[in-house]
């Protein structure tokens, strides 16, 4: 039985990846998987040979998808035999093209730079709604992305340009982020979040990912809730973009986006954090000795991607200590990711 189910689970991966077309620009690869409605990006790095360094979930490419909201009847695009998929495999501007009797769903993927970058480092998604029926219709959309670098350090993912996200969290425009980080200390996905564009999204929602995927449309907000949802999701992030509905007339349409880029991850000078020794040599806490010896080895990829996720929970410490609230739960958690790397990094250190 075994054997038979690992045979059916080989045979689907084998059968995701027909019909699968590849783009690469620069620091990018790009996938589009026909069959399925779905892309997987990579970072070209040419020391993982083949694809490349997975940027979001690529296992499964389905976790990621687009899902349409037509007079509120929810469709994901892909899955549903309403609308049916073509790959419109244009070098320069490759998109997907989902066709029902009612509407025409363009996903177009172009290849940009981002912050004046000398080689292509992103790509910008652009989701034309197109109502082709006879009657007026209200329509919107959502994109749900199963990003996983932070989730392979601790499972605090998230930063913005103007906080670190440590918990689920929504932000709309008013909050003014501009875009989102998910890093795993050495590797980086950034998307856009406000730029000031009519296309931009109303809103984007942190939460884990089995959460929102289990939804027909918008997951119960619940601000401060970390990113498990057990027993069957633990420590797993995601990123949903949410557009709003606009009234589409015969033939109108209308356009949201954003992008996705890479960037790398740079040591943050901590030096003024009160976790490290003061002048006198005394611990700030109890993690100080656990910080200066991973900073010998963060030339190590292992060292990098612990120092992020030390950097993270310290920032989860201190965002607790500002507001005075934390459940329980959460403080196991934190208590359970320090002692790994204690465990780690202290000789003779016991996690029990």
């Amino acid at each position: 039985m075994k054997t038979r189910a690992g045979f059916l689970l080989l045979l689907s991966v084998f059968v995701l990846s027909l019909s699968a077309a590849e783009f690469s620009e620069g620091d990018l690869r790009l996938v589009l998987h026909e069959n399925t409605g779905r892309f997987s990006l990579y970072s070209l790095d040419e020391a993982v040979p083949g694809m490349g360094r997975p940027l979001f979930v690529d296992e499964d490419p389905r976790t990621s998808f687009l899902s349409v909201m037509v007079d509120d009847r929810s469709h994901k695009m892909g899955d549903t035999s309403t609308f049916r998929i073509r790959l419109n495999s244009d070098s320069r501007n490759p998109s997907f093209i989902f066709e029902s009797a009612f509407m025409i769903v363009t996903e177009e993927f172009s290849f940009i730079r981002i912050n004046n970058s000398p080689a292509v480092n992103g790509i910008r998604i652009s989701i034309t709604l197109e109502n082709k029926g006879e009657r007026q219709v209200s329509a919107s959309a959502r994109f749900l992305l199963d990003t996983n670098l932070g989730d392979r350090t601790t499972g605090f993912s998230f930063s913005t340009d103007r906080r670190t996200i440590a918990s689920e969290t929504i932000l709309s425009g008013m909050d003014e982020d501009r875009f989102w980080t998910d890093s795993n200390g050495r590797l980086s996905l950034t998307g856009s979040i406000f730029t000031g564009s009519s296309s931009d999204p109303d809103s984007v929602h942190f939460a884990n990912w089995k959460k929102m995927n289990d939804v027909t449309w918008k997951a119960a907000y619940q601000p401060g809730r970390n990113f498990n949802f057990p027993p069957y999701s633990i420590g797993d992030s995601a990123v949903c973009y949410y557009f709003e509905p606009r009234l589409l007339g015969r033939g109108d349409r209308c356009s949201f986006g954003f992008t996705l880029s890479l960037t790398e991850s740079y040591p943050v000078n901590i030096a003024g954090s009160s976790y490290l020794p003061d002048a006198a040599g005394n611990a700030g806490s109890a993690s100080s000795i656990t910080i200066l010896d991973m900073q010998k080895s963060e030339e190590t990829d292992s060292g990098a991607e612990d120092m992020a996720a030390l950097r993270r929970l310290i920032a989860r410490i201190e965002a607790h200590m500002a507001t005075g609230t934390a459940s329980e739960e959460e403080i196991i958690e934190i208590e359970f990711a320090l002692n790994k790397l204690r465990a780690k990094y202290s000789p003779g250190y016991n996690t029990r």
